[in-house]
């Protein structure tokens, strides 16, 4: 207890630190300078381009400074900040460049090191004019404490810090996203849209659609303010298997990959979400919504799998409070445990048995996803801003070790890989000019 306690104390006073001492003020005097610059200016798209840490501090604090400063350009609704950074490692950012035409100005920061002062030099250029209209160099003292804390390596921030790799353009209609790597090695992307699955393959950085797959569901279909849907893509003795499901049709769809063509083998009367291994036999677990709601109604379904046939003479229903989001952490299939946000927007946690172990009182969105038994990611409650909280759910414990903001309101999130990258897929939804725009992010660690 007393290891937990410290630990918590030195989350608190990095917080305390980052935010209200040097580096906070320095990020302040950074941030207003660029936004001064661009007072009366309108209708623009900026950008950071490139950003180097010559400053001593670690790669973990420069990229806290980073997420800091884009964190205040992106809040201000005067500009259209857009965060092009998709990993930093060795001292430098790596950026998306393939958007540099959508941008008007570009931005340079680069941390330095004086003494025992951090500066931040910022140079902006104009691609209308081409050339540089604005530098400008801030510094800060930062004490031996503050510098300490920021560079702090022995508390698991390092390995516990979440980054934005990747953010794509989206259509409205994106129900869900899973990935899977076939028996050769390749990637494979599912994206489920109300009445298709369209699958991608990765060459370079860019998604080319390789296969789009009709589908017909079953009357009655029912009305529905907000349509939504759930993908389950798995293998099981060699064989892919994949499956979808909505809340406006009764039943979900249940293919089968075999001779290089996807065969619908049934429908199934239940949305499936995992397929879990529990005392030694093989389910797929699922629920069903409302009838054109988007929460589900109370039951846990398991529906018992033998090689492509569903047993639903023995299937299992195990009863939980109506809720919006669930999802099970598993060990290679085994079912570790299952996690719920209720209707009322509290966060359950079950064991592997389904007992009912813990309830939070801070209510949470209606987005969760697990990854594996070692992460699990819930919205913030919010329709605007939300946050992203990740915890870490290791040897069936659950703690809160990173918390980030996102600018827009998280719609859906689905756990996959982006190339090496394990990590989470965030469908976000964001206002921009009274037109919502919709963006699929991948949020990744630093070191997985």
């Amino acid at each position: 207890m007393k290891k937990a306690l410290s630990f918590f104390f030195i989350v608190f006073l990095f917080i305390k630190i980052f935010y209200a001492n040097g580096i906070g003020n320095l990020n302040n005097r950074v941030s207003k300078g660029i936004e001064d610059f661009f007072i009366g200016k309108y209708n623009i798209n900026i950008s950071i381009v490139k950003f180097d840490n010559y400053s001593g501090l670690s790669n973990l604090a420069a990229q806290k400074y980073y997420q800091l400063l884009v964190s205040r350009l992106e809040s201000n609704k005067k500009i259209n900040f857009i965060d092009l950074m998709i990993n930093f490692d060795k001292n430098k950012g790596e950026f998306n460049l393939t958007r540099r035409n959508e941008l008007n100005y570009l931005i340079y920061i680069k941390m330095i090191k004086n003494k025992n002062k951090i500066g931040v030099g910022t140079v902006i250029f104009s691609k209308s004019i081409d050339k540089i209209v604005y530098i400008k160099y801030f510094e800060d003292i930062i004490n031996n404490e503050e510098k300490d804390i920021l560079n702090i390596r022995n508390y698991g921030f390092k390995e516990s810090v979440f980054f934005k790799l990747i953010e794509l353009d989206s259509e409205i209609n994106l129900f869900d996203i899973k990935t899977v790597r076939d028996l050769k090695g390749e990637d494979r992307y599912f994206f489920l849209y109300p009445e298709k699955i369209d699958i991608y393959k990765l060459e370079g950085n860019n998604l080319k659609k390789i296969l789009s797959i009709k589908l017909k569901w079953k009357r009655p279909f029912y009305p529905t303010l907000e349509p939504e849907g759930r993908l389950l893509v798995f293998y099981f003795k060699n064989i892919l298997y994949l499956a979808a499901g909505n809340n406006f049709s009764p039943v979900s769809k249940f293919f089968m990959f075999n001779e290089n063509k996807w065969e619908e083998l049934t429908d199934l009367d239940f949305v499936p979400f995992r397929f879990v291994e529990l005392n030694g036999n093989y389910y797929i677990a699922g629920a069903n919504y409302e009838y054109g709601m988007n929460y589900f109604n109370g039951k846990i379904v398991l529906a018992p799998f033998y090689s492509g046939n569903i047993n639903y003479e023995y299937k299992l229903e195990k009863g939980v409070p109506l809720f919006y989001s669930i999802d099970f952490s598993t060990i290679e299939h085994r079912l570790n445990s299952a996690h719920i946000i209720d209707k009322n927007y509290n966060f359950r946690f079950y064991s592997a048995d389904f007992t009912e172990q813990s309830v939070e009182k801070e209510k949470r969105g209606s987005s969760l996803c697990s990854m594996s038994n070692k992460w699990l990611v819930i919205s913030d409650y919010s329709k605007l801003n939300d946050k992203l909280f990740f915890y870490k759910i290791e040897s069936g414990a659950k703690s809160l070790i990173y918390e980030t903001n996102v600018n827009g309101e998280v719609v859906f999130i689905s756990s996959g890989f982006w190339k090496k990258a394990d990590g989470f897929w965030v469908f976000v939804k964001k206002m921009k000019r009274y037109i919502n725009e919709f963006k699929l992010q991948f949020w990744s660690k630093n070191n997985e």
